[in-house]
């Protein structure tokens, strides 16, 4: 066996390494919050995904909600607990029915939405209060929640409205220890590590991987990666020709890690969809192994946050801080 195939064996068991270390962290992280005991189920329909997470956390579920799942973890757990009629802007464009619909249906007669000054970044038209004019008429109350005010002003509001103001204080108290803890786990000095986030998808039935990198500029610069003194390198990767939609752009070769000399790799979404892209294309292109967040062993799974999960944010911070602020 020649040297420089033992060479490129030894970066590839190197790399594997890398992945069991992403692969602990990713099933040691901790579990979002939860109430207590069971949710309350209440009569209304939610409109916004910070609004249920806070209810959620108040220990209160609507009959039916309209969320962003693809930025609500929480949405795929509550499946079969709460009617989930779409994200805010299919439930205005692709279904403007479903909201009157569900209401009359299930003899609901209050609509809770969230406001928010930026709900979405990814899609800056598209707003909770959109439905609004499909409601009119239909014999229902609709109330708001604003999150202009902060956090606190909008876990008051929320309490208010579902009947139960008693709770918000604890709450409160719970959300600003954890930010509190979140904050001292953060790095004094600026370590202007240079970061490459990718996305996977499985397809089991194909044993393909689909990956997407996030674009500069996106949730996890502006609540991840900043706080941290961190940059997003992902950028590097996008040919000219490629679109960003939903701050992530597609990719099929990742050659150009070369270029982006990222200090870390993270991982969000389905972590084995990046490590077996990762060990092919390092098989194929040797060079890849001297990126260094791979010869490092700096490939973590971490999880996205997409400003929806807002009472997690600060163990989602934490983890974070724990992986890239050494």
């Amino acid at each position: 066996m020649k040297s420089v195939g033992k060479q490129t064996i030894l970066k590839t068991l190197a790399l594997l390494f890398t992945f069991s270390l992403g692969l602990l962290l990713f099933f040691s992280q901790p579990a979002e919050a939860k109430p207590r005991i069971a949710p309350e189920k209440v009569n209304v329909i939610m409109i916004g995904d910070r609004l249920v997470d806070v209810a959620f956390n108040l220990g209160v579920l609507p009959e039916a909600m309209s969320v962003r799942c693809s930025m609500w973890p929480m949405c795929k757990q509550l499946l079969n607990t709460s009617q989930i009629l779409g994200c805010p802007k299919c439930i205005v464009d692709k279904n403007p029915s479903i909201v009157p619909n569900t209401a009359k249906k299930r003899g609901i007669k209050r609509i809770i939405i969230e406001k928010h000054p930026n709900f979405c970044i990814y899609k800056p038209k598209v707003k909770p209060a959109n439905v609004v004019p499909l409601l009119e008429g239909k014999g229902l109350t609709i109330e708001y929640v604003d999150f202009s005010n902060g956090l606190e002003s909008a876990i008051r509001q929320t309490a208010k409205l579902l009947g139960c103001p008693s709770k918000a204080d604890a709450l409160i108290d719970r959300y600003n220890k954890a930010m509190a803890k979140a904050k001292k786990g953060l790095p004094k000095a600026k370590p202007g590590k240079k970061v490459v986030i990718i996305n996977g998808t499985y397809q089991g039935s194909t044993g393909k991987s689909f990956l997407r990198i996030e674009a500069a500029g996106g949730y996890s610069d502006q609540y991840l990666l900043e706080p941290l003194g961190c940059v997003n390198v992902g950028d590097v990767l996008k040919s000219e020709n490629k679109k960003v939609n939903k701050g992530h752009f597609s990719i099929r070769k990742l050659d150009a890690l070369v270029r982006a000399k990222p200090d870390i790799i993270v991982m969000t979404g389905n972590p084995f969809a990046v490590q077996k892209a990762l060990a092919a294309a390092v098989e194929k292109n040797p060079a890849l192994a001297n990126v260094p967040a791979i010869k490092d062993l700096a490939i973590y799974s971490l999880p996205f946050y997409g400003d929806s999960s807002v009472i997690e944010y600060p163990g989602i911070l934490k983890t974070w801080a724990n992986a890239l602020g050494n």
